[in-house]
């Protein structure tokens, strides 16, 4: 129960046959009347019941109270009841909803409540306990918040809550913390940049985070592009995203240009180099050409080696022979075809001159 709220909870009822007087007993073990004097006073409703109510101001003010019955027949009857005062978390002082802080500067969150129990705090951010964060620039001290070298990362919005566990009474404040910085520049897909083509449209994209809003202007060839002709395409935030289109008429456009950005916390800029993009080419007829001969080559080899050993033929055994003035694998020399010859002469005998 609230402190300063009147409590009429407590009733005393005889029941059954018999009569009794009913008393109430405070925590101190004194009778309460009427006309006590103390933040609860007893009330009488009609023969059989007494009701008791408490204003209570004070957690020390509760603790056990007893109604005690006492019959015609000497029967004493005592019931106690434990009154434990509790008190809603209340915040006690109203902080600021917003802040707005430099970067790289500290800043600080207090934030206090009270109730009965005392209630516990917490902060989050982004639904994340803070309390849970490993050592670093996040501090968190029951209900003091603190954040050292603030960061454009740290800007958003930050949840006080405290609560009961006992009752689950929950309460929280929000506060939106702002970082202002300088302005960074950081383009979108930026491997597919910094080539161009003479006569086609190329677009760059990028994107700009700054606190507050930046201007931002694009320098090429002499010219400063701003306004209108740079398209703001997405804002989240502090994060705004930029498109610039430009087609190169010659040569001499294909050149780097300048991304610049500022706010009052000072100025970004971004060079971008630029070179002509080399036209793609596919296979010439050379090449192709060349493909075929090779190909066709290989055929040839394959088929005339084939005939060279299983036939005795082909350009191969045309070069054997005639070129290098070598025999067909598997044939004579002329030496041993001469030698045969003459040993095949020497084999004849000449009989005519013997006698019979």
């Amino acid at each position: 129960m609230g402190p300063g709220r009147l409590l009429s909870i407590l009733f005393a009822v005889v029941r059954g046959s018999g009569e009794a007087d009913l008393i109430w007993i405070d925590p101190e073990g004194e009778e309460i009347s009427a006309e006590s004097d103390k933040p609860y006073k007893e009330k009488h409703i009609d023969e059989v019941s007494k009701e008791l109510e408490m204003t209570l101001t004070d957690p020390g003010s509760g603790g056990i109270f007893q109604c005690k019955g006492e019959f015609d027949n000497g029967e004493l009857v005592i019931v106690p009841i434990k009154i434990r005062v509790v008190q809603r978390p209340t915040f006690v002082t109203r902080m600021d909803s917003e802040k707005e802080v430099i970067e790289g500067s500290t800043v600080d969150f207090n934030c206090l409540a009270t109730g009965i129990p005392p209630p516990s705090i917490r902060w989050l951010f982004r639904n994340q306990d803070l309390s849970l964060l490993e050592a670093g620039r996040i501090i968190v001290n029951n209900g003091l918040l603190v954040i050292e070298n603030t960061q454009p990362s740290d800007a958003g919005v930050y949840s006080c809550e405290a609560s009961t566990e006992e009752r689950k009474e929950v309460i929280f404040t929000n506060i939106t913390l702002h970082v202002k910085f300088t302005p960074r520049i950081k383009l979108l897909r930026e491997e597919m940049l910094g080539t161009s083509q003479i006569g086609n449209p190329t677009q760059v994209n990028f994107t700009v985070l700054a606190n507050p809003i930046p201007s931002v202007f694009i320098s090429w060839r002499g010219k400063v592009f701003e306004g209108n002709e740079i398209k703001k395409v997405a804002q989240d935030q502090n994060n705004y995203v930029y498109s610039f289109e430009f087609t190169p008429a010659s040569q001499e456009d294909i050149s780097n240009f300048s991304i610049t950005a500022m706010n009052e916390m000072g100025s970004t800029v971004k060079e971008l180099p630029f070179k002509q993009e080399a036209p793609k080419k596919g296979l010439g007829i050379g090449i192709i050409l060349a493909i075929v001969l090779a190909i066709l080559l290989v055929v040839f080899l394959v088929v005339d080696t084939s005939c060279y050993y299983k036939r005795r033929r082909g350009l191969l055994m045309y070069c054997r022979t005639n070129v290098l003035q070598k025999d067909p694998p598997g044939a004579m020399s002329g030496s041993n075809q001469k030698g045969l010859s003459k040993s095949e002469k020497s084999t004849v005998v000449n009989v005519s001159g013997l006698e019979a």
